[in-house]
């Protein structure tokens, strides 16, 4: 029994009697091993270490930045030729509206977006009341130049608060009441309004709650709701 406890505890202390070159020799051959099955041939080289606080960072490290969120769809890259929006700040996460369309039940490029942005030219019908992000359509949200009931689908994704209205778009704040009941009006019987936004908002008249979500766009930034909503069969404002 005395040698099976023994066993045991030898086991439980793998290192025990190993010196520091022969651990660190073992580590280098499983960091190897591990980055040869993930396609990093890169991981079993030891790396420079900077200077500063415990040298926990590589020197070849960078600052940390924000996900890349500007530049959505490789198939409209052959739109690149057109002219881009100015520096304008506004634009959904990267893959939100193909995640949509089964929900949205249109093609891509029936879909309204107000408060566009800097979406690019082709992507839907792009509506926004700043030149500078050249719009398909020069409007505010709020009373757009579109017929009743005319359009197959509405994405908005206005300013979340004053600040953000004044300081980053250079626009008043318009309420979400507003801008949804435009929506309603615009969007076709059946139709599904999409509302990006801190909050989620009681539904625009004439439409029904369908379906909310949280819709993150990154690690250490804030999240956000998508409210979906339905146009009600055979109706207009």
């Amino acid at each position: 029994m005395s040698g099976r406890r023994r066993s045991i505890r030898g086991r439980d202390v793998p290192h025990q009697g190993r010196s520091a070159e022969s651990l660190e020799q073992s580590s280098a051959r499983a960091r190897k091993e591990f980055g040869q099955r993930i396609g990093n041939k890169d991981m079993g080289v030891p790396r420079p270490r900077a200077e500063g606080t415990n040298g926990s960072w590589p020197s070849s490290a960078v600052e940390p930045r924000r996900p890349a969120i500007g530049y959505l769809y490789d198939d409209l890259a052959e739109l690149a030729a057109a002219p881009a929006p100015l520096a304008v700040f506004g634009q959904y996460p990267a893959s939100l509206i193909p995640k949509l369309l089964p929900w949205l039940r249109c093609e891509r490029r029936e879909i309204l977006h107000v408060c566009s942005g800097s979406l690019p030219q082709g992507e839907g019908i792009r509506v926004d009341l700043r030149l500078a992000a050249r719009p398909d359509i020069l409007a505010d949200g709020r009373a757009l130049p579109i017929a009743d009931g005319s359009i197959a689908a509405v994405m908005l994704d206005p300013p979340y608060t004053e600040h953000y209205a004044k300081e980053l778009y250079g626009v008043n704040y318009p309420r979400p009441a507003h801008l949804l009941a435009e929506a309603s009006r615009v969007v076709r019987p059946g139709g599904v309004i999409a509302f990006v936004h801190y909050i989620t908002p009681n539904p625009p008249p004439g439409c029904s709650f369908l379906k909310a979500f949280g819709l993150s766009t990154g690690f250490g930034f804030p999240m956000r709701a998508v409210t979906l909503y339905q146009r009600e069969q055979g109706r207009l404002l």
